[in-house]
């Protein structure tokens, strides 16, 4: 294997066997090696009509995703070269880097509110329609293993971004090395977390998996409980992370040890656990690896240090964390740990063919995997090197007698101070990171006319305002020279920082520096709220109320807590915004993580094999008599649902309270007993219900959920998790019957359809069938207490297939296609 294309090649051997699961927070999306070897041929072809050809810059801007996966290897077998751009970059850096490599087309995902302009873009999320009638390109060509293949921008602790040029060669030659030093037995499941913009996420969790055939698994969102869920479900195996993840999972851990009172408990099991093998440390700390699932065997950690009080504390719970040691120049590893042999405090051994030294205190290196230069950059290409070809990296650090590499830190953010004192910042944020109060800690050097010295910006938690207290614990067990001077608390939510969730000092400096008083252009809840709203930033005030003030309804509440847990890594649910709800209230939950717990009635159970036999059961001995009896019976359309093979969303108007049942009847059994109904949840838990009426709901509730496999569907909040349960159904090959009005009819006619009509259908990514019924509100009208025989028609109509239209579009195309069923 000499290029990525020969990588690639590989896939067509490996046939159905899984190579990626997408999960969306609301779907599971599994994906083979043929199909992805498919549609990157496809791609190739789709990018080949659009004059894309060797040597083009192709920006890819988007998450991770089978998608991504297509979009990376199209441009590739095009022997164009792929130009990654941070997910989380905003559309200044996005249009800076465009600038800078000549791109000539940008894939992009939807999720951006920046749209960029005089750029000629397409949608990732538009892929899977846009390929569907391209032809794979026929002839595969071969790059030279010396061609450009990626232009990867330096994602910036520094405020200058450089293309650093890998080719073929560099990266593959990495992936070998990697593949080969870090010896993994069995086949194994990687868990995808940071951004495959970066090359250490690229390479271990994505080219070299996909080298050894194992299996990938991708979220859209990463908040904890969706990573936590895909760890339980997918039988993770492994997953790369950068230290700062490790120690929010430690904190977690932690945390949920002190609200649980077993602090005492914890500090006896963890001397127990000390010189222990991992099989007795897995059994006594059972209940945290129970969480990451029975599969797994390892963090391997880069992208920064890690800390060796987060090693130890991983180290005791019986968790291995390979941890090595790379940059992006280097495609990008140099060093690393094995799953045999994990020294703590080190990077490892170097792979075999990099070579590392030590001058002056710095770490160079060389090998087939470092790059050559910066992208039209001659000065910084020169300064990289020494005389001898040695890529200078820029850390500091030292190898022991064991070849065991040690990294001390950035040589960049070393402070000197007035005595010559050399002050690594790493040190101190290490011992400030562990005083109670601090979120996160970072320090630079600061010149207030008495030379550098060191100066702590703080994030606190919440509670905690003695700074004084904090600054002079950590004094305590810092040695003299290395003492902190000063200290300030950051005024943001959180620390600018990078994919890989390292600090971008330069950016806190900038602002220590500066004298600018107004912020709010900065604040990254502020704009977030302004591009969701349209309003202007100076519009929007810490009393606004998002509904009534800055006009968020139950959709757009939805979007906004998407784009908070995707910023700022939380668990949030959007039933937490309500009428009252301020920005400074939604400021707060996001500083304290608060949740709203909610009574969870989504229930499974009934599509299980003995909630099907019960609902059969029932629909003879009541459902089935009582519909014959009463109901004069007509269906029309069946014959629209012979060609449907997997699940659908049947949408219909609501006249009745018996509009289910019959519905239900009039449905093939195949249909019937793998159909689910959405109930507006508002109906059976309203707030103010007296007694009579609290009870009499929870037994409908509870009788329809059985016999009629019937959901809550909320129409003002909490819709996310429905949506999320929906999802399930579907995933597990059950239909929904849907009643998009939200309550029934008063006069017969069509109502406007709910909002999250077109999102769900775009979420699902299913086909809707509309039904039209009529003739029902005749047997059993509002305010009847019995039913009365008559005449009934359930129609229905030809399958929709949606693809990229906006959920507006949606509501309005299903609800015409249900005024135009003939009655």
């Amino acid at each position: 294997m000499k290029t990525l294309v020969d990588l690639f090649s590989l896939f067509k051997g490996r046939g159905k066997g899984e190579i990626f699961i997408y999960r969306t927070g609301i779907r599971r999306f599994p994906f083979s090696y043929k199909r992805i070897y498919d549609l990157s041929l496809k791609m190739a072809s789709f990018l080949e009509e659009r004059g894309i050809g060797k040597g083009d810059r192709v920006c890819l801007w988007a998450g991770n995703s089978p998608w991504w996966a297509v979009a990376f290897f199209g441009i590739l077998i095009r022997e164009a070269i792929v130009v990654p751009i941070d997910f989380i970059s905003g559309k200044t850096r996005a249009q800076t880097i465009i600038k800078l490599s000549g791109a000539k087309l940008i894939i992009q995902s939807e999720f951006k509110l920046e749209k960029l302009l005089n750029l000629d873009s397409i949608i990732i999320e538009n892929l899977q329609y846009i390929l569907k009638n391209i032809k794979p390109l026929s002839a595969i060509p071969k790059p030279n293993p010396k061609d450009i293949a990626e232009l990867v921008y330096t994602s910036g602790t520094t405020g200058d971004p450089k293309g650093v040029i890998l080719t073929h060669k560099n990266i593959v030659s990495n992936v070998i090395q990697a593949t080969n030093h870090i010896v993994i037995p069995s086949r194994f499941t990687f868990l995808s977390l940071l951004p495959m913009s970066h090359m250490f996420e690229q390479t271990v969790g994505f080219l070299a998996p996909l080298f050894r055939g194992d299996k990938v698994v991708f979220l859209r969102t990463l908040r904890p409980q969706a990573i936590m869920d895909a760890l339980k479900e997918e039988n993770i195996s492994a997953v790369g992370v950068v230290p700062r993840l490790l120690d929010l999972l430690k904190n977690t851990i932690e945390r949920e040890i002190e609200s649980k009172k077993l602090a005492t408990v914890w500090k006896i099991l963890i001397k127990l656990s000390k010189n222990k093998s991992i099989k007795f440390k897995k059994f006594i700390f059972y209940p945290i690896h129970k969480k990451f699932g029975r599969n797994f065997e390892m963090f391997i950690s880069g992208g920064a240090s890690l800390s060796l009080n987060t090693a130890k504390f991983w180290k005791d719970l019986g968790f291995k964390v390979v941890e090595g040691y790379g940059l992006t120049e280097c495609s990008p590893i140099l060093s690393a740990n094995t799953l045999k042999k994990q020294v703590l405090g080190s990077v490892g051994k170097a792979v075999k063919g990099v070579r590392i030294k030590i001058k002056d205190g710095e770490i160079l290196t060389k090998g087939e995997n470092v790059f050559s230069g910066y992208w039209q950059n001659q000065k910084e290409t020169a300064k990289a090197f020494d005389s001898k070809g040695w890529f200078k990296t820029g850390d500091t650090g030292w190898i022991d007698k064991n070849n065991n590499v040690y990294i001390k830190g950035r040589k960049k953010d070393v402070i000197v101070t007035s005595e010559g004192i050399n002050v690594y910042p790493q040190d101190i944020e290490a011992i400030l990171n562990y005083v109670p109060g601090v979120k996160e800690a970072c320090v630079v050097g600061l010149n207030r006319g008495r030379g550098e010295e060191a100066h702590a910006v703080l994030t606190l938690k919440a509670g905690f305002k003695n700074m004084k207290q904090i600054i002079q614990k950590a004094n305590e067990k810092l040695d003299p020279q290395n003492q902190i001077t000063s200290f300030s608390v950051w005024r943001h939510l959180d620390f600018p920082k990078t994919t890989t969730l390292k600090i971008q000092k330069y950016k806190v400096l900038e602002e220590l520096k500066s004298v600018k008083e107004d912020h709010a252009s900065t604040d990254i809840l502020i704009s977030l709220i302004s591009n969701l709203t349209l309003k202007p930033i100076d519009e929007i005030k810490e009393d606004s109320l998002l509904t009534s003030d800055l006009g968020f309804t139950s959709i757009s509440r939805l979007e906004l807590v998407n784009y908070i847990e995707q910023e700022f890594r939380i668990d949030l649910d959007d039933s937490i915004i309500n009428q009252s709800t301020k920005v400074k209230d939604l400021r707060k939950i996001i500083l304290e993580g608060i949740k709203n717990i909610t009574p969870n009635r989504l229930k499974f159970y009934p599509n299980t094999k003995y909630g099907i036999k019960t609902r059969a059961m029932l629909d003879r001995i009541f459902h089935f008599p009582f519909i014959r009896y009463f109901f004069d019976l007509k269906v029309k359309g069946l014959e629209n649902l012979k060609t449907l093979k997997g699940p659908v969303i049947f949408i219909s108007n609501h006249l009745s309270y018996l509009d289910q049942p019959a519905i239900m009847f009039s449905l093939p059994k195949k249909w019937r007993y793998s159909t689910g109904t959405a109930m507006r949840e508002e109906f059976f838990f309203a707030k103010k219900l007296t007694l009579f009426q609290r009870i009499w709901k929870e037994l409908a509730f509870a009788y329809a959920t059985i016999a009629f496999n019937s959901f809550l569907l909320p129409q003002y909040s909490g819709f996310r998790k429905s949506l999320t349960f929906m999802g399930k159904l579907i995933d597990n090959k059950v239909s929904i019957l849907v009643f998009p009005e939200g309550s029934r009819a008063r006069d017969g006619q069509l109502q406007d359809f709910m909002a999250g009509l077109g999102l769900m259908v775009k979420e699902l990514q299913i086909p809707v069938v509309p039904i039209r019924i009529s003739g029902i509100e005749n047997i059993f009208p509002r305010g009847a207490i019995l039913p009365k025989k008559g005449k009934c028609v359930v129609t229905f109509g030809k399958p929709i297939e949606f693809t990229t239209e906006p959920p507006s579009e949606i509501i309005k195309k299903s609800r015409d296609a249900i005024l135009k069923l003939a009655v």
